[in-house]
């Protein structure tokens, strides 16, 4: 029979235990994905971490935008003969003292700005009821009586020459628009049937002018702007959740790593020293430990922030400086109890120095409770960053970790719940998958497994 090492079967027993190892690979999940984030939104969601839609404010899952940072497109050229105003087979741009004019593409733009608002100014009405003056009852639908007669309707001049341009008023604007004939426009049909006006210029002419002639010809026109998916809805901004999720647990798995890496080498340091050490300098060392363990935990990160400043550096630097001492007393008490063994003995009778007793034998003995708590500590690190930004304490707009998007979410549970359901279900799953892994990291290393 081929005996195994004892990683090896620390290793099959971790693997035997199926919620360590599936919580192992949930982890390995989630890290990864946020670790991809930039790919993932840019190639996969097309919304970037701060694009924001007033179109689509508190939006539930589901909905679609034209992604403004990251679009792609369609291939459907009908947007090409709607944008070419004067009918010359281009969108013609010229250079002037202030940059490059792009008139047709600008009064698109312009009427982007009319539909962007149209339900949120025009919508006062239930149904195909007649809009009642100085009274507003909006069902998130427009009727023809609600949507703008003529571009005089339109305060803006900017906007009321684009939509008299483009003659997306009256009846048939309102015909264009409404896709499915049921005399009412919604959002969604509104935001699906403007495509064509969401076109960046300096995209156009940056990517798609082949022959930079400062024009866009139908071989050189790319297709209309492709919509996209809010899988799990919008935020307060009109920001993409599920973005904002993958950047959180980005910034949130990081803090909680970097500061338990910080916490394991204060506590393995300081803990190993003083069992090392022994006696007064032992008691001395622990009764420090113990006066910490009595000023608030809440009280020591505020006053770190408070000195260093807020930053997401020195949030995960404050977190690890003041957890390390429980780490510390687990490392104490292992060294103590390995320093008398017959191998430390040999060591020193072999004249080993006393650093090198410490750092090759005693501590890789260690090994195993060491690496068990921090795996348990990530957990309790990610719950306490999440509560400090709760409180406004941890990380600063504009960047978002789980923490972050918890607190704006409770603060509209009631009437928007896929605010705080998603970002705070992923914290719960990956929470209970650390502990399930620091369950079975302990079992796998106890050597009086099966």
């Amino acid at each position: 029979m081929t005996s195994r090492s004892p990683s090896r079967e620390a290793f099959l027993r971790f693997r035997r235990n199926r919620r360590a190892w599936w919580g192992a690979w949930f982890v390995a999940c989630v890290g990864a994905c946020g670790l991809m984030a930039p790919l993932i939104s840019r190639y996969v969601l097309h919304f970037s971490e701060s694009e924001q839609h007033t179109s689509w404010v508190f939006a539930p899952p589901g909905v679609q935008d034209v992604s403004s940072d990251y679009p792609t497109y369609d291939g459907d050229m009908s947007a090409f003969a709607r944008l070419d105003l004067n009918h010359d087979g281009k969108l013609a741009c010229t250079r002037t003292a202030t940059g490059v004019r792009c008139p047709e593409l600008e009064t698109a733009w312009w009427a982007e700005r009319f539909f962007a608002f149209l339900p949120d100014l025009k919508d006062t009405a239930q149904g195909h009821d007649t809009p009642v003056t100085g009274k507003r009852t909006p069902d998130g639908r427009i009727s023809l009586e609600e949507f703008p007669k003529s571009s005089a309707d339109w305060h803006d001049a900017r906007v009321a020459e684009a939509v008299q341009t483009l003659g997306l008023f009256g009846q048939p604007g309102f015909t264009l628009l409404d896709a499915d004939h049921d005399g009412l426009l919604t959002r969604q049909e509104i935001i699906a049937q403007t495509r064509w006006t969401r076109f960046a210029q300096n995209q156009l002419l940056t990517d798609f002018d082949q022959n930079r002639d400062l024009a866009i010809t139908l071989d050189e026109f790319p297709g209309q702007p492709q919509l996209h998916t809010f899988w799990l809805g919008t935020d307060q901004k009109g920001r993409d959740l599920l973005v904002r999720i993958l950047f959180g647990a980005r910034v949130s798995l990081a803090i909680a790593l970097l500061a338990t890496l910080i916490s394991v080498l204060i506590g393995v340091s300081y803990g190993a020293l003083s069992g090392w050490l022994g006696g007064r300098w032992d008691g001395l060392m622990m009764r420090i430990v113990d006066v910490l363990y009595g000023l608030p935990f809440l009280f020591l990160v505020i006053l770190l922030l408070v000195v260093a400043g807020r930053s997401t550096v020195n949030l995960f630097v404050a977190l690890g400086a003041v957890s390390w001492l429980s780490m510390a007393r687990i490392v104490r008490g292992q060294v103590l109890s390995l320093r008398r063994r017959p191998f430390v003995e040999a060591a020193v009778a072999m004249g080993v120095g006393q650093a090198r007793i410490l750092w090759r034998h005693i501590l890789p003995n260690a090994l195993g409770p060491i690496v068990v708590y921090a795996t348990l500590a990530v957990p309790a690190v990610i719950i306490e960053e999440a509560f400090l930004s709760f409180l406004g304490l941890g990380v600063q707009p504009p960047a978002a970790s789980w923490g972050t998007l918890i607190s704006e979410g409770a603060r509209l549970m009631a009437q928007h719940p896929w605010l705080i359901v998603y970002p705070g279900g992923l914290l719960t799953a990956t929470l209970f998958a650390l502990h399930f892994v620091g369950d079975g990291l302990r079992d796998a290393v106890d050597p009086r497994g099966d």
